[in-house]
């Protein structure tokens, strides 16, 4: 900006700028020197001063500029010029006036303006720079990917975090259509659509990226519409979220499913009974519930270890799912308690056979170290909604039936009494 004011400034009816006499080497032709020496558009033809130690001299000699300590020989050396008088004594500008004529002196009140000014704007400039040097630094080292497209979804610019969240040079993904990192972003139809889409992705999305090898990856996108020179761009922050999804399916997992096992815990549990409850009521096939103990655990516990118990939960749990259908659910309530829902039955006579089939690969034997051992399983059966229509119930229901199995001998099955 100072650049384009100082040549302005400068430029004469001749249509191009004088060369510029600086009067005064104090701080304020100092100043001026510099600014000037600055300028590619404008040169500086020489300097003036009585005093051959003042800072300007010293300043234009370093420079290679011509030096001179009279304004007369000055001005009769350099012939036409712009002369900058940028001490207090007016009469030196009245004297320039006589060689350069009025139009080319700027002085006194005149100087003191333009220097301000000038100042200022460098001042300015100054600023701007220190503040794009931030930005660019700040852009350049943030770890979330910034990215920057036209209206059709072609890639203008990325920071160096694209390349290490996406695996491609930064100059490879330039002139790119977007999509070929996040392929469900649909840049190919007709700007008016594309418009109206790109507001409904504005704000913050979970999408899947693409990695440059093809793998895919969790990422969260900000899409921010924006509008230079009167064509639309957008500007995205991309998070790669991989540790914090794997983190929350860790949480997860510790929150509704047993350690030991694997299999859903009993707050999971409740869940898949209360959607397979609703889902029965929608489709009018029934499901049964089967509450299942393990007859002789805590003889293994006590005589073998609470390792071989923990290996023998494990063992069933993995017979069970062996066992069942993928539409089943197998869970472990605690301790040696495991519960079935049997899901889409067409036919209840498929819930004796199951029943049958899990009570015999149940007392198969099972080896830890060098013993062998055996359990059997004691199992009570509800029925929805044959026996209830309250998923409470069912579990009350099932679980009565389970000790009136034990009763009666163990190692066999009972259905709950209808109500």
């Amino acid at each position: 900006m100072d650049t384009q004011l100082t040549s302005n400034l400068l430029q004469l009816d001749n249509g191009h700028a004088d060369p510029v006499l600086i009067v005064g080497a104090g701080l304020g032709g100092t100043a001026m020197l510099d600014i000037f020496s600055e300028d590619t558009l404008t040169s500086v033809a020489g300097i003036v001063d009585t005093n051959p130690n003042a800072v300007g001299i010293q300043n234009a000699k370093q420079r290679r500029i011509p030096v001179f300590n009279d304004l007369k020989e000055a001005l009769e050396t350099l012939g036409v010029c712009s002369v900058f008088n940028m001490t207090n004594n007016d009469a030196l500008s009245d004297i320039a006036a006589q060689y350069v004529g009025t139009g080319r002196v700027i002085g006194g009140q005149e100087a003191k303006i333009f220097w301000d000014i000038i100042s200022r704007l460098k001042l300015i400039k100054h600023e701007l720079q220190e503040n794009q040097t931030r930005l660019k630094a700040v852009i350049h080292n943030v770890k979330e990917g910034i990215i920057a497209i036209d209206a059709d979804g072609h890639i203008e610019n990325v920071n160096p975090a694209m390349e290490q969240i996406f695996g491609y040079a930064q100059q490879e993904l330039l002139g790119e259509n977007l999509n070929k990192l996040i392929p469900c972003l649909d840049f190919s139809m007709p700007y008016a659509t594309l418009h109206k889409e790109a507001e409904n992705q504005q704000g913050s999305h979970e999408l899947t990226g693409v990695y440059n090898n093809g793998i895919q990856f969790p990422i969260e996108l900000n899409l921010s519409e924006m509008q230079l020179d009167g064509r639309t761009h957008f500007v995205g922050i991309v998070r790669d979220i991989s540790e914090r999804k794997e983190a929350e399916e860790r949480m997860l997992q510790l929150a509704l499913y047993d350690q030991l096992t694997q299999l859903p815990n009993r707050t999971l549990f409740y869940e898949r009974l209360s959607f397979s409850i609703n889902q029965s009521k929608r489709s009018k096939e029934p499901l049964a519930l089967l509450f299942i103990d393990l007859d002789g655990f805590k003889a293994v516990n006590d005589n073998f270890g609470h390792l071989a118990g923990d290996q023998l939960l494990v063992e069933i749990s993995q017979r069970l799912l062996r066992n069942t259908r993928d539409s089943d659910v197998v869970a472990r309530l605690g301790g040696d308690e495991f519960v079935i829902i049997l899901n889409h039955l067409k036919d209840l006579h498929y819930i004796d056979h199951i029943t049958h089939k899990l009570i015999r690969v149940l007392g198969e034997p099972m080896q830890f170290q060098e013993h062998t051992f055996h359990v059997g399983a004691s199992i009570g059966i509800a029925v929805y909604p044959k026996h209830t229509h309250d998923a409470n119930t069912l579990i009350q229901q099932a679980d009565e039936a389970m000790y009136q199995a034990k009763k009666t001998g163990k190692n066999r099955y009972c259905f709950a009494q209808e109500t």
